[in-house]
C-alpha cells in the first residue's frame, strides 16, 4: 500500500466510517490487520473490505446496522407452540 493513505477509503469511498478496522505495515513488510480490536486474518480482511465494497456498490450502507426492528407482542409474533389467551 505503501506512503500513508488510507486503505480504507478507495476511490474516494471510506468502507470503514466505524473505524473499526486497522491495516498496520509493518518494518518487515508483513501487514497486521485487526476488525473491532481482534486480530484477523489479512484473508478475511479482504472479505470484510469486499463485502464492504459490494453494499456501497448496491447503494447501501457499507457496513450493516446492528439494530432489527421489534415485531411487537401478540398473537403470531410468538413460537406457535405457545398459546396466548
Amino acid at each position: 500500500m505503501g506512503g500513508t493513505k488510507d486503505p480504507h477509503k478507495g476511490l474516494g469511498v471510506d468502507l470503514d466510517p466505524n473505524n473499526d478496522l486497522t491495516h498496520t505495515v509493518l518494518p518487515d513488510d508483513d501487514v497486521k490487520v485487526t476488525h473491532k480490536g481482534e486480530e484477523i486474518d489479512y484473508m478475511d480482511y479482504i472479505d470484510v473490505m469486499e463485502e464492504r465494497a459490494t453494499r456501497q456498490s448496491e447503494g447501501k450502507k457499507p457496513v450493516k446496522s446492528s439494530l432489527g426492528t421489534f415485531s411487537g407482542w401478540g398473537k403470531g409474533t410468538l413460537r406457535k407452540s405457545y398459546k396466548i389467551k
